[in-house]
């Protein structure tokens, strides 16, 4: 089972809704080997490695990856990603709407924000849609355009109708990955199109999805940053977008491909933005425009990381790593575990960290291809 298929898999809970909500804001349970349970996302902070992982599970380690201890963690729901703007400050997120945030280079971690306040902003957001169709609709002579506001319209009553009904059952949607362009400028983004925006590190966060042309509420995977500034983000059903001004517009790439981008990461020269059944696809020019790389490795990538000698590494299904330049040479691995992996990281010494569905992993014991 793919790490995206089982992320999404856990948004029915067996749980009734209330005992789901109460475990979710529990803290993490402690456990006797941490880094060998499902982990999803790893980063650094300075010349720490933290990753993320089922249950509210974080571990630490600060020498290159030899060793690990588990983070002290307000909630018990499964964690999906995190980022380090700065080597003491960083933010994690995860089911219920969680995002959570640490000063202290991971040590440990409060709750910022939750499903339960992503919930009460779009029914705000909803609400407000719905307001400003109706005066459009009323004030509409156009015949030929009535019928098209009448359906944006109704799609918004039933987006009221949605969001009135998660309040009742409470805070389910993941966020599926979290970016910090700086120490105050973030976003989360996750299931249904959720896209969470904040400016002052996360005093506030706020519904950001306004701009973004995504009408059926695909899931967004993942987020990522270039050298240049730009923000690319992706998404289900081919979904990809960028940005050039920080996110406050993006541009849609039309027609690349209609199966899910699981992220993007930015070689030298290059961006890649990969997914579904081994597919990657190249800009040379800051996201204007793509070419679609020969992969004859078929299995979903699910995770990304440039390397310091300028390469992109991505990771995948059946435990396959590739690692990829602008000029589209490759190289690849497999784990001799065949484990899902859902992420990279490069530690300070330059050896190579995977994790996924069996925890921590590193990429010499893989074998070359």
């Amino acid at each position: 089972m793919s790490p995206i298929v089982w992320l999404l898999g856990l948004l029915v809970c067996a749980l009734p809704a209330q005992a789901a909500v109460e475990f979710a804001f529990m803290p993490a349970v402690r456990m006797d080997d941490p880094q060998h349970a499902q982990l999803l996302d790893i980063a650094r902070a300075g010349e720490r490695l933290v990753a993320v992982g089922e249950r509210g599970v974080i571990v630490l380690s600060d020498d290159h990856g030899q060793t690990w201890r588990q983070a002290d963690v307000p909630v018990s729901t499964t964690l999906t990603a995190v980022n380090f703007p700065q080597p003491d400050v960083g933010w994690a997120v995860g089911h219920s709407g969680a995002i959570l945030h640490t000063a202290d280079a991971g040590a440990s971690w409060s709750l910022q924000f939750d499903g339960r306040d992503a919930n009460r902003q779009y029914l705000a957001w909803a609400e407000s849609r719905v307001e400003a169709l109706e005066e459009v609709v009323a004030a509409n002579e156009d015949p030929e355009q009535q019928e098209a506001l009448e359906y944006a319209l109704d799609d918004a009553m039933f987006a009221v109708d949605d969001a009135t009904d998660a309040i009742e059952t409470g805070p389910a949607d993941p966020f599926l990955d979290v970016l910090f362009i700086d120490a105050n400028t973030g976003f989360a983004v996750g299931a249904y199109g959720m896209l969470y925006r904040t400016d002052n590190a996360g005093t506030d966060w706020r519904i950001a999805i306004d701009g973004v042309a995504n009408p059926d509420r695909f899931h967004y995977y993942a987020m990522a940053t270039g050298v240049d500034g730009r923000l690319y983000l992706s998404g289900e059903a081919g979904l990809l977008y960028y940005s050039a001004d920080t996110g406050q517009s993006w541009v849609r790439i039309e027609d690349l491909y209609d199966g899910s981008l699981f992220g993007s990461v930015e070689g030298e020269d290059a961006v890649f933005a990969f997914g579904l059944r081994g597919h990657i696809f190249l800009s040379p020019d800051g996201g204007e425009s793509w070419r679609e790389l020969e992969n004859d490795e078929r299995t979903s990538l699910y995770g990304g990381v440039a390397l310091t000698d300028g390469r992109a590494l991505m990771v995948g299904s059946g435990g396959l790593v590739l690692a990829i330049d602008a000029e589209g040479n490759r190289q690849a691995w497999r784990h001799p575990s065949r484990a899902s992996l859902s992420s990279a990281v490069q530690a300070a010494n330059g050896d190579i960290w995977l994790v996924g569905m069996k925890g921590l992993m590193a990429l010499s014991e893989a074998k070359p291809l």
